[in-house]
């Protein structure tokens, strides 16, 4: 007690030695040093009202998060959409071991790291870095109007590896997502020659597509690939038929799915033809020699018609290349033809015929300019492709162009009813070849459906998308385009009022939090009815391990 009564007497008298030294200090003050020093105390005191004002009226929470608004920037990560998974050819390889491709759809402004995850005999698991390329580096690389594309990524897997892998876009194991790529079909003898059509979207012209499958079977197509996003139902169900029959195989083409700031469907080039393509080129590479990417609307022909020979395409195919040993593709020109569809579209199949190729008297002739290109590759010599070009070609073989005159593809197109710098053609030894065909088509492959009532077949579906994308060509000339190059960005103003179908897909996803990135995958593809105007559902994500969509 006496300890702490000292120590309150020592701070007593502290506090009066103060007081003392303030009265005397203000005892002596001068004047001009006391205004002074009021001065000072109402400055002091202006500055904490004001700031407190500022701060309640101003400079709020939000405010303050606006300011640092300024500060942030968005970094979502690679987001990769798998499109399908293939195993190396080992007649391709150059190296040992196994390899796997992943065909994906990334932002082509983006770096996409990619990891595969096998595991091995002795229970450890192989952990490899996949080499990534963009499949077509000059297809819009060079700007962003359409700044997703298709990249190909090939990685080392277990040389067991048959089934099902994991892949990632971290090397951590955990963080991986399971993927089964398909099981190459392989042949005794590979087909000579198998066509990669076009996607069919919106598909309801079936006089078009009869005429370009006949057509190819015609002149020695061995298998065709149709990848279906929607098409009418009479369409397809003509497409099943021919599938039966194992000359056409349909691959379901769904929509991507819209991510949470994109919607990759309008942001690909030409709704996806390319990534399409190179899809169904892995596809066909086991069990494919030469492989045609081209549309519906597009074959092969003679330069003068009148001489086609059935079956002869693929000799002529191979021709070409014994000239060219070091080409890995052949680059075609397509010329515009004359086309006239019959007036009165046929109501069943077997009142249906190839007669109005005897109105078809005119194609485009031959020039020094050139036009757009047909692709034939030889399959294992080629890693990427589209209707117009090759990419990624393999061991040093190049693409060659073939001179017009030499040979090049019809365009019988629907809206061709007069051509430029016309040359006068004799069609109907083809329409001769067609129509023998066509009877005995409709008494084996087509007969479950030759008299079945058929849609209507109508081109003018085709008319808005046709003046959309002229007027996207157009504004090139002002060097300031408005979106990407696809029909995906168009509205159809006409109401198809036929039936149609559609694929439709679900997606999930795996994020990985190390790389900030996801991997999406499709699974559960379906073909069902197809939404209003023809056009196919939009796809969900139905499945996912974190709570952030991609």
């Amino acid at each position: 007690m006496a300890r702490v009564a000292k120590m309150v007497s020592r701070t007593v008298a502290l506090f009066q030695r103060a007081r003392r030294a303030l009265e005397s200090r203000w005892q002596n003050m001068e004047p001009r040093e006391f205004s002074t020093l009021v001065f000072r105390l109402c400055l002091i005191i202006s500055a904490i009202l004001g700031g407190m004002a500022v701060y309640q009226r101003t400079i709020n929470m939000w405010s303050m998060k606006n300011i640092g608004d300024t500060f942030l920037r968005k970094e979502i990560g690679s987001r990769q959409i798998v499109l399908g998974a293939f195993f190396r050819e080992k007649s391709e390889q150059n190296l040992e071991g196994k390899y796997a491709i992943i065909h994906f759809l990334g932002d082509g402004r983006l770096e996409h790291p990619l990891y595969c995850h096998t595991p091995m005999a002795n229970g450890e698991t192989l952990t490899t870095r996949a080499h990534v390329q963009r499949i077509h580096r000059g297809k819009r690389a060079a700007n962003d109007i359409c700044a997703w594309a298709g990249h190909i990524a090939e990685c080392e897997v277990e040389v067991h590896t048959h089934h099902e892998m994991r892949i990632g876009t971290s090397p951590d194991p955990l963080e991986s997502m399971l993927i089964k790529p398909e099981i190459p079909i392989h042949t005794k003898k590979k087909a000579e020659l198998v066509v990669c059509m076009a996607p069919m979207y919106i598909y309801v012209e079936w006089e078009i597509l009869l005429l370009g499958l006949e057509t190819w079977i015609a002149m020695g197509a061995e298998k065709i690939i149709v990848p279906v996003q929607s098409a009418s139902t009479t369409a397809y169900a003509i497409l099943k038929q021919y599938e039966k029959q194992g000359i056409v195989e349909i691959r379901d083409w769904p929509k991507w799915p819209v991510l949470s700031d994109v919607n990759p469907n309008g942001l690909v080039l030409s709704r996806g033809i390319e990534e399409s393509h190179v899809n169904c080129l892995f596809y066909v590479k086991p069990f494919a020699d030469m492989a045609v990417f081209t549309d519906i609307d597009d074959f092969y022909l003679p330069p003068d018609p009148s001489k086609v020979v059935p079956g002869g395409t693929p000799a002529a195919f191979r021709e070409l290349f014994y000239e060219h040993p070091q080409a890995g593709s052949l680059l075609f020109e397509h010329r515009d033809v004359q086309l006239r569809l019959p007036e009165e579209a046929a109501k069943s199949l077997d009142t249906f015929n190839f007669d109005f190729l005897k109105s078809t008297n005119y194609k485009q002739n031959c020039a020094v300019w050139r036009m757009k290109t047909r692709v034939l590759v030889n399959a294992s010599r080629v890693d990427s492709v589209n209707m117009h070009e090759t990419g990624i070609h393999r061991f040093g073989y190049v693409q060659v162009r073939v001179p017009c005159r030499r040979g090049h593809f019809y365009h019988m197109r629907h809206s061709h009813r007069a051509v430029p710098n016309a040359a006068a053609i004799e069609m109907e030894p083809l329409m001769n070849i067609l129509d023998g065909a066509w009877k005995t088509r409709l008494s084996t492959t087509l007969s479950e459906i030759a008299s079945a009532p058929l849609s209507s077949s109508s081109t003018k579906s085709f008319e808005d998308f046709d003046k959309c994308m002229g007027a996207i060509n157009e504004e090139h000339w002002t060097m300031s385009v408005s979106r990407c190059l696809t029909p995906h960005v168009c509205y159809s103003r006409v109401k198809r009022d036929v039936k149609c179908v559609a694929a439709n897909t679900n997606y999930s996803f795996h994020f990985s939090a190390s790389s900030a990135s996801y991997i999406i995958t499709s699974s559960n593809h379906t073909i069902s009815e197809a939404e209003s105007n023809c056009e196919a559902p939009q796809p969900t994500f139905t499945s996912g391990n974190h709570y952030y969509i991609p």
